[in-house]
């Protein structure tokens, strides 16, 4: 885990950055507020340890710029001033926890467990790879019965790997998640990759078990399909006792609306769901896990359930069977097609508003052309939103919601009214989607003026009041539109037809909008109109190459930083070296692999948006540093003109008073703070 220390004393700066390391954990420090502030946009960390006495910016005022900004990152305040009034004055600003100087070492890691833990709930507590397990909250690795002896980069490595299994990372990619901007080149990476492999072969792993992609970079190796087979003949010998399990649960559901239960019953439910929390989530279900998750929360309560807790716990129980009855699907850790698409994420335990969606989504689909539209929509709008078609999936609460995010490709998310008032949790929805490609457009079906100020301001959010369903749909349909045209934008250049198709099949369910070009000769009209965020570029085009198109871009300033990727069927040392010496940044084999493409797009994309987040906080740095020799200069000419004012015996004090005054509202205009 990444933790960020926001410490001026280099002496405790030190201390609590080497005992950090010292228990696994990956360490940036900051000196002073505005720095720490500026590493926590541009990184993500785990944690944050803040002291609150800093200078430029102090860390109640960090705090809460963190906050405002929707970072629901964990922040332990650490303190000299240890009054209540302190105390409440942090916790108010949104730290999770507050900790006085002087620490204790062992308290201080108390703490930090404890915030991780409280952050990192919803996830299982160990990550595991086949026979390796990571758990975060001892951090011990081990590998079958044996202890791997890692370092602390070492353990941050398998962490990233185990929390991002599927993505294959470039060594560029691994030191911007793990280290700060001052950090040594890539050959350090790979050093640490060598000793890795080295401990995990010692304890019986394979040599390659973390695995070179050629040309991109690493990922764990996958996992034999053997262990999907055993997993799949284990769900079908216990099936049936988890679908009694369910039964039970959907009897004591209907049973509390029938008022015909036993005293015990909601001790007997949770059981029940508390057996199929575990079960299901290493059996593969993770929505269902989480459904269980949540109907033992509910039926955990001291008190009677309430009608409207008693709807809860249905809808909960329906939403689990209707999963169950789904095949199990076991990953296919080769394959990088991305999973199903669902159109509408409708969180609701509203059974009337999930019917009426429901057969909305149905009636576009059914209805002909020529034919009345149903619900009163408009005929132009209402036929194109049928033509597209609709895949509605409905879970009962938010934090079902998260964890379908991981399981499909969402294109929006629908909130009730209800749900769109659980700030805390819709703000870690939010969190949850920042990190989807494209961004994910949430509507809330409510009256803007309900929503807590701070969810306003974040992105990617609606707030409709429709009085039809086809106006709803159209709310959703424009807000997806919104989404995706702000998506990553990939112009293809190639004059080979068949390329280009195949790169619009691999990128488009990836979440990137693609426009294709066949003809070199357009590319300057093209450019212009389309504003990529990456170009792809065919080496040997006919009259004007692929090489030629890189070197007049690069001639131009409005362009020099426009990622360019090649494309090229040979590997010649000499040609590679000219497409990098004219301003490439990367280059792709033909035949194209979908596997190389995305990763090699993805790891150059985020690269790009880190480096501009860098440049930015510079472009702040630099910008203070002219304000304040500014500021210097006016006041040291204010401070001359007043001394020389005061010392000119020749002027009437009726003469100076007025210039006196003048310099005192000029040094109030031109050095004020604000």
């Amino acid at each position: 885990m990444r933790i960020l220390v926001v410490e001026d004393d280099p002496g405790i700066g030190f201390l609590l950055e080497t005992i950090l390391a010292t228990h696994k954990y990956a360490v940036d420090v900051a000196t002073d507020g505005q720095a720490g502030l500026d590493l926590s946009d541009v990184y993500e960390y785990d944690a944050i340890l803040l002291d609150v006495t800093l200078p430029k910016k102090d860390g109640i005022s960090v705090c809460r710029e963190i906050r405002a900004k929707g970072n629901t990152v964990p922040i332990l305040l650490l303190t000299a001033l240890d009054s209540a009034a302190d105390r409440t004055r942090g916790l108010d600003a949104g730290a999770d926890d507050y900790l006085s100087k002087p620490f204790d070492r062992d308290e201080l890691l108390a703490r930090l467990r404890a915030i991780l833990r409280r952050s990192h709930a919803p996830t299982a507590p160990i990550l595991t790879w086949g026979s390796l397990q990571l758990d975060p909250v001892s951090t011990d690795v081990t590998f079958g019965d044996r202890l791997v002896p890692v370092t602390p980069k070492e353990y941050a490595l398998l962490e990233l790997f185990l929390r991002n299994s599927k993505r294959v990372f470039s060594c560029n990619a691994i030191l911007d998640h793990l280290c700060s901007f001052d950090t040594p080149g890539e050959d350090v990476i790979r050093t640490h990759i060598k000793g890795l492999r080295h401990k995990l072969k010692q304890v019986g792993a394979a040599a390659d078990f973390i695995e070179t992609v050629y040309g991109i970079g690493y990922r764990l190796k996958p996992i034999e399909s053997s262990g999907a087979t055993l997993l799949t003949d284990t769900w079908e010998k216990f099936k049936g006792q988890v679908h009694e399990q369910v039964a039970i649960l959907e009897q004591l559901a209907v049973r509390f609306f029938n008022q015909d239960l036993q005293s015990d019953w909601q001790a007997i439910g949770k059981n029940i769901a508390h057996s199929l929390t575990g079960s299901l989530g290493t059996f593969g279900f993770s929505l269902s896990s989480e459904l269980a998750r949540q109907i033992e929360k509910l039926l955990g309560s001291d008190r009677d359930l309430t009608t409207a807790q008693g709807q809860l716990l249905l809808s909960l129980v329906t939403a689990l069977r209707e999963e169950l009855d789904r095949p199990i699907v076991t990953t296919d850790l080769h394959s990088f097609t991305p999973d199903l698409t669902t159109d509408i994420l409708l969180v609701s335990a509203d059974r009337d508003l999930n019917c009426k969606i429901q057969s909305m989504a149905t009636d576009f689909r059914s209805v002909r052309v020529g034919d009345s539209l149903p619900l009163g929509a408009a005929s132009a709008s209402a036929e194109r939103l049928r033509q597209r078609g609709w895949n509605v999936q409905i879970v009962p609460t938010i934090a079902a919601a998260r964890s379908q995010l991981h399981r499909d490709r969402t294109r929006s998310i629908l909130l009730t009214e209800a749900e769109s008032e659980q700030t805390e949790a819709v703000l870690g929805l939010l969190v949850e989607i920042n990190r989807q490609v494209p961004l994910v457009p949430v509507i809330a079906l409510t009256n803007p003026d309900r929503l807590d100020p701070i969810v306003q301001h974040l992105g990617n959010w609606t707030s409709v009041c429709p009085t039809k369903i086809a106006d709803l749909m159209e709310s959703i349909d424009r807000a997806i539109a919104e989404a995706e045209s702000a998506q990553t934008h990939v112009l293809v250049v190639d004059d080979d037809l068949k390329i280009l198709a195949i790169l619009h099949a691999l990128l488009l369910p990836w979440g990137f909008k693609i426009t294709t070009l066949a003809d070199s000769q357009k590319f300057w009209e093209i450019l212009p109109m389309c504003k990529p965020d990456l170009l792809i570029l065919d080496v040997e085009m006919p009259i004007v190459s692929g090489l030629d198109l890189c070197k007049s871009i690069r001639d131009r300033a409005e362009y020099a930083n426009l990622p360019i990727i090649f494309l090229t069927a040979h590997t010649e040392p000499t040609l590679i070296q000219q497409v990098f010496a004219i301003g490439a940044d990367d280059f792709v084999t033909k035949p194209v692999i979908g596997p190389e493409i995305i990763a090699r797009i993805t790891n150059l994309m985020e690269r790009q948006q880190i480096q501009k987040l860098k440049s930015a906080q510079w472009q702040r740095i630099d910008a203070e540093r002219v304000k304040l020799a500014t500021k210097a200069k006016i006041q040291a000419a204010l401070m001359a003109i007043n001394a020389a004012v005061s010392a000119d015996n020749t002027l009437q004090a009726r003469q100076s008073r007025p210039i006196l005054e003048q310099v005192d509202i000029l040094c109030k205009l031109l050095l004020d703070p604000d």
